[in-house]
């Protein structure tokens, strides 16, 4: 069934994908990998695609919140995964797109998540 690091993250995933379909996001791919990268969420919401970093938490802990681990190269390797999932799915350069990270603290009862926008 994996490490509990995996399994964590299964779960921000699931729960990242009902909170944005709550929120008028449409889910257009999941777990996409190249060898240079993943993008966890491909959703799209008013014509614009989002590819959504999602970072988990299993309870909060100051000073290592989920969004912080979204850092600079991370968001590099999502960038240059976004750009190729476009070509692959034969968008053209107009198509309008960002990069969002969401944060999912798991907690003990209900979830707390928070999307950052066009990081």
């Amino acid at each position: 069934m994996g490490n509990i690091t995996d399994r964590v993250g299964k779960k921000g995933e699931e729960l990242a994908c009902a909170w944005l379909t709550e929120s008028g996001f449409s889910i257009v791919d999941r777990n996409w990998r190249r060898p240079w990268g993943e993008l966890d969420i491909v959703a799209r919401r008013n014509g614009v695609i989002h590819f959504i970093e999602v970072k988990t938490a299993q309870r909060l802990v100051s000073g290592f919140e989920p969004f912080l681990r979204a850092n600079g190269w991370k968001m590099h390797k999502v960038m240059r995964t976004a750009q190729t999932w476009l070509s692959a799915n034969r968008y053209t350069d107009e198509t309008p797109w960002q990069m969002d990270v969401i944060s999912v603290i798991i907690g003990e009862t209900t979830p707390d998540i928070e999307l950052f926008e066009n990081i």
